[in-house]
């Protein structure tokens, strides 16, 4: 597996990322010398993945037991965590204990808020076994659920100890997930790191097939952009307030669908939002829209907000985004992040943020979805 060491300041933590490499996984788990495992996955990844998994570490590294959650958004809260935690008390679990989050953002952060509350803290390891967890949400020391007022509004900050990533568990996700990881990737390149959008350009694809190679290179990518704004901001609080691109209607988005659009394309018409938004307020030419439009189809994210969500829903939850309070934002506007080019992010004093009129970004919103309305997104 190649090694990679992810800091955030005072914080590190090794990621390891390999192509079938199970055994290395185990072996690595084995070497934290437990004295149990509590595996935490979704229904469906525990059928995939869980069962095996656990039924090696309890063979080579010491008790292993698997513990599930129902799968998607909706089951991310206190309620899940809580059942959970009262499960792996059952089985034994003391301090030290090590809970293996195996899955993608939802599992990781029921998961790693679970292990941070847990006796105050026990070891976690994540093996992330979508896109968007291998090159996004295990990049952060955020462990957050949702409450009925938005998304990942109740959380913390926990460390990993370790990060275990196997391409090979990418195989069995269906294209929808794929593509969203794609938008993660192609928020990165508009974002962070410019350089990456010509050869994604060519590498982007609609039908979501991708060998591992592009996999790894895509992750890999994401890895650098990720430490270019997190290196001396491990909390997200100033320059890695920059991963929230796309995300303040993205995360709406997703809350008004109740899970149904995946968070990464969520985040990719938010970015399209996001970079209209900046040209009517006069930050950003029209070539920045139609290079956001552009990737995003190529990644075959349908390019609006989806016929199904209702846009009164949208709306509303855009006033719950978790960046408010950075701003001393006037009453009817929202703290947004937005470009004025690709890699080019504009800011209010030190934080790259900037006040939008709420009338502004909901107009924008409604027309989002106006403009490609009958559109049929991907399978």
């Amino acid at each position: 597996m190649q090694f990679n060491l992810i800091a955030m300041e005072d914080a590190s933590f090794p990621y390891r990322l390999g192509t079938d490499c199970a055994e290395d996984i185990v072996a690595r788990l084995a070497a934290l010398a437990a004295s149990s495992y509590i595996v935490v996955a979704d229904t469906t990844v525990a059928a995939l993945y869980g069962l095996d998994l656990t039924g090696r570490i309890d063979k080579e590294a010491g008790p292993a037991h698997l513990i599930t959650h129902q799968v998607g958004e909706p089951h991310k809260g206190l309620a899940t965590v809580e059942a959970l935690a009262e499960q792996a008390l059952g089985h034994g679990a003391d301090r030290r204990t090590v809970v293996v989050a195996l899955g993608g953002g939802v599992t990781g952060n029921i998961a790693g808020l679970m292990a941070s509350l847990l006796f105050r803290g026990v070891r976690l390891v994540h093996v992330p076994t979508t896109v968007v967890a291998m090159l996004d949400s295990v990049l952060s020391l955020k462990q957050a659920v949702n409450t009925t007022f938005g998304k990942n509004l109740v959380g913390t900050f926990y460390q990993p100890v370790e990060v275990l990533a196997d391409t090979a568990m990418l195989r069995t996700l269906p294209a929808r997930e794929i593509r969203s990881g794609t938008g993660e990737v192609i928020k990165n390149a508009l974002a962070i790191r410019p350089t990456m959008l010509d050869e994604l350009g060519h590498s982007l694809r609609a039908d979501a097939r991708y060998d591992d190679e592009t996999l790894r290179w895509f992750i890999a990518e994401s890895l650098v952009a990720k430490a270019d704004v997190t290196w001396d901001d491990k909390h997200e609080r100033r320059s890695g307030l920059v991963l929230e691109y796309g995300h303040t209607a993205g995360h709406a988005i997703e809350h008004a669908s109740r899970g149904e659009v995946a968070h990464g394309a969520g985040v990719a018409v938010g970015m399209i939002i996001a970079a209209e938004v900046s040209r009517r307020l006069g930050h950003a030419e029209a070539e920045l829209v139609a290079l956001h439009r552009e990737l995003v189809a190529a990644g075959g994210v349908e390019p609006a907000v989806p016929a199904h969500v209702d846009t009164a829903l949208v709306k509303n939850w855009l006033t719950y985004d978790n960046k408010r309070g950075y701003l001393d934002s006037p009453s009817g506007y929202t703290p947004m992040v937005l470009l004025s080019a690709p890699g080019e992010v504009l800011r209010t004093g030190p934080l790259p943020l900037v006040p939008v009129p709420l009338a502004l970004l909901e107009d924008v919103v409604d027309e989002t979805a106006a403009r490609d309305a009958g559109t049929v997104p991907l399978p």
